[in-house]
């Protein structure tokens, strides 16, 4: 958290504000959090480098605003970029903060029209991430999966077909696919009838057509909703978003399916908490031989 229809969200609302306007770089608390393409998490261990503040974009117009599933990437003029990724807690926050949201502000620029923008990550497993032109961002870009609001079946399967690790362990594998995360991996999932333990690599191509149409379904459902505000999540405005009240499965377990009446199960998959229904997700996937 956040995933996909969140940082979509954010970029919306960052593209509005920034574009065509100039970045002053006004406060830096934390620099520990300024990673590096060879080390995006942060300096996190041993002594923190300096971080200049022209990779922060200081003096910079504002040209666009791009996301690549989890990720964000503000563009200048210049043809910098810096790559922020929210992690677990983070916010990117424009104007003047209330109280209870001016503590763990790690940096902070002014834009041109007098806008206060900031990042904020109580947990600190967000960072930023200067990049020093387009081939630069599209090398690091190029490590992640296809989007998951735009992959194809084709590119799907293809990434599925040797995989003999569960579904959902598959799907949260941003190599895989970016921008899916626990969420909507479990409403996915749930829509397309598929167990999230089931082999990725057995399913048939019509599966992974209907795995497909569901994933961008339910992406896109969340994005008009403004995403899914379990705790942290805010857009720039400060405005939380309403998807969680339409989670059919997800954090679910123990009550009834919202389609048949089973009772949900749970168990942990790839390290994280999922949530199906025994009886609309069946675990087993027919082979051609079946039919």
């Amino acid at each position: 958290m956040p995933e996909l229809p969140e940082v979509e969200c954010v970029r919306r609302g960052l593209e509005c504000l920034l574009i065509g306007r100039t970045f002053r770089l006004d406060h830096i608390g934390r620099r520990d959090i300024v990673g590096s393409l060879a080390h995006p998490r942060g300096q996190r261990r041993g002594r923190v480098l300096p971080v200049s503040a022209e990779c922060l974009l200081d003096g910079c117009v504002i040209d666009r605003v791009l996301r690549k599933g989890k990720q964000l990437a503000i563009g200048a003029r210049s043809g910098r970029w810096l790559i922020i990724r929210l992690g677990m807690s983070g916010q990117i926050l424009a104007g003047d903060l209330p109280e209870s949201k001016k503590n763990h502000v790690h940096i902070r620029w002014l834009l041109s029209d007098g806008t206060s923008l900031a990042f904020r990550d109580a947990r600190r497993f967000g960072s930023v991430i200067p990049c020093r032109d387009n081939d630069a961002l599209e090398a690091h870009w190029r490590q992640l999966g296809p989007d998951a609001l735009s992959v194809e079946s084709t590119d799907l399967q293809r990434r599925l077909h040797s995989r003999k690790t569960p579904l959902k362990a598959c799907l949260l594998d941003q190599r895989v696919l970016a921008g899916v995360g626990n969420i909507y991996a479990d409403e996915s999932l749930f829509r397309a009838r598929l167990h999230p333990q089931a082999r990725a690599s057995g399913l048939r191509r019509e599966q992974i057509d209907q795995l497909v149409l569901s994933l961008q379904l339910v992406l896109r459902s969340a994005i008009d909703l403004g995403g899914s505000t379990l705790r942290d999540f805010c857009s720039p405005d400060g405005a939380h978003g309403s998807y969680r009240s339409a989670h059919l499965v997800y954090g679910r377990k123990g009550l009834p399916c919202p389609v048949c009446g089973t009772v949900l199960r749970g168990a942990r998959i790839g390290g994280r908490a999922s949530v199906w229904c025994p009886n609309c997700q069946s675990r087993r996937i027919k082979s051609s031989r079946d039919e």
